[in-house]
């Protein structure tokens, strides 16, 4: 079944309709009874009504203006409902990749600091050459007599390199 699309009322027809309705309704009302008080379309009042009560009639007559009302205003309120789902989904996307900003300026300021450089400097160095130096003898390790029994020092009668 092809649904036909939907296409805005006439205005002019709208008002019309809206006139009808009240005058309707004002004409079958009486002025001590206000549409408020009138039982609610389909309700178990409103069947207890007789069918050429006044009153029964008027309630559909609300009834079917609340429906015809609710369908003209439903493309601004579908409009509104969208652009407002829209902003927050914008926010939240811009939240989200501010935070990740965030992080990265973090992370791009902790490798700047000076801390940093000694330990891009430490290995920066050959797994090797940091191999040797731990094992070179630092000053005071060794009392100048154990200092011979380094393997890396020098041997009696060597000159130190």
């Amino acid at each position: 079944m092809k649904v036909p699309r939907w296409t805005p009322a006439n205005p002019a027809a709208t008002e019309t309709r809206r006139a009808w309705a009240k005058a309707m309704v004002a004409h079958i009302t009486d002025p001590t009874t206000t549409p408020a008080g009138l039982p609610a379309y389909g309700s178990p009042n409103w069947a207890a009504l007789a069918d050429d009560d006044p009153h029964k009639l008027a309630a559909a007559v609300i009834a079917a203006e609340c429906w015809a009302t609710d369908q003209d205003e439903l493309p601004d309120r579908l409009c509104d409902e969208l652009a407002n789902q829209r902003e927050a989904f914008e926010a939240a996307w811009e939240a989200h990749w501010a935070f990740l900003f965030a992080d990265a300026v973090n992370v791009a300021r902790a490798a700047a600091r000076p801390a940093a450089f000694t330990l891009r400097a430490h290995y920066a160095t050959p797994q090797a050459a940091r191999i040797a130096d731990a094992r070179r003898p630092r000053p005071g390790d060794y009392s100048s007599q154990e200092a011979n029994q380094h393997p890396d020092a020098a041997q009696d009668g060597e000159a130190a390199a």
